[in-house]
């Protein structure tokens, strides 16, 4: 494997009408070359919303005077949001995480560096805002009614063969909670990826490129079994993707060779930063079910 300059690129978006980074009404900066270390988390629970931690250095102060927020939870306090891209050393940048800035807080200590923190969780807006009730008399497909739901929040919809459906269902709850509902209640898994909402047949992996990890391709020591599947390290690869397969070729745990199902990434990035990280942990179940044997 060769060696390349990593980078990560962070854009930052001001909803709150008036709000601007400049004199010229600008809601958006994107930042480039900055020494920035990110914790990105998705998976590891039912419908669980990714979340992120963005540390980025060497702000000017209007910047972080506009970014920053101490209250949470309110209509106002969920319009400003963040994008992370990494670029994986071949110059072409792609969308780590998305999501609403939960909060924002600059650190002084070590001036005359600056350090702008950032916790986000993706479509925490449409977890909290209140939204219009959702009733359907009869037979409704679940498919379509997320579907609906993705049009109002303005996500992305991704059925992986889910074709279910439900009696007179009436959803009175926030937008992604009625997904939630909608996934408790008819069984079927939930996957939420960027701006992306994905839903597949009960513990089955979405339907996307397979991703190849190998000792040559960016595997990082040994994959580890467990009782769900296996945990394993690597290089940050653009294809593995959260609900995603992966294929393990060549590692010397024989009974971690094959395909598996990812329920958990974790992200760990930094660039500009002496040794800085850039890699991942996952998690993954077998994708047939019941314990798998190496033969």
């Amino acid at each position: 494997m060769s060696f390349s300059k990593k980078r990560l690129k962070v854009t930052l978006y001001l909803g709150e009408k008036d709000k601007a980074f400049d004199d010229k009404g600008n809601n958006t900066v994107t930042l480039e070359n900055f020494r920035v270390s990110a914790q990105i988390q998705s998976g590891n629970g039912q419908g669980v919303s990714p979340t992120a931690k963005i540390m980025i250095w060497g702000l000017s102060q209007n910047i972080i005077n506009q970014i920053t927020k101490i209250h949470w939870n309110t209509e106002l306090s969920n319009l400003n949001s963040v994008k992370l891209e990494a670029d994986n050393g071949d110059g072409i940048y792609h969308v780590v995480y998305q999501g609403t800035i939960s909060f924002a807080y600059p650190n002084f200590g070590s001036a005359p560096e600056n350090i702008l923190t950032i916790d986000s969780v993706t479509a925490l807006n449409h977890q909290v805002v209140p939204a219009k009730p959702i009733s359907v008399n009869g037979i409704a497909d679940v498919g379509k009614i997320i579907e609906t739901i993705c049009n109002n929040m303005g996500m992305r919809f991704e059925n992986n063969g889910v074709d279910l459906k439900l009696s007179n269902p009436y959803l009175p709850q926030t937008e992604l909670e009625k997904i939630r509902r909608l996934c408790e209640t008819a069984n079927f898994s939930l996957y939420i990826d960027k701006d992306t909402i994905a839903i597949a047949p009960k513990d089955q992996p979405r339907k996307t490129k397979v991703a190849l990890l190998s000792p040559s391709t960016g595997l990082i020591g040994y994959p580890v079994p467990n009782l769900q599947g296996i945990t394993l390290k690597a290089l940050y690869d653009p294809s593995v993707i959260f609900g995603g397969v992966i294929e393990i070729k060549d590692s010397l745990i024989e009974m971690a060779n094959g395909q598996w199902r990812v329920f958990g990434i974790t992200y760990y990035l930094e660039s500009e930063l002496p040794n800085g990280r850039w890699e991942m942990e996952i998690q993954c179940a077998n994708l047939t079910g019941g314990a798998k044997v190496a033969k």
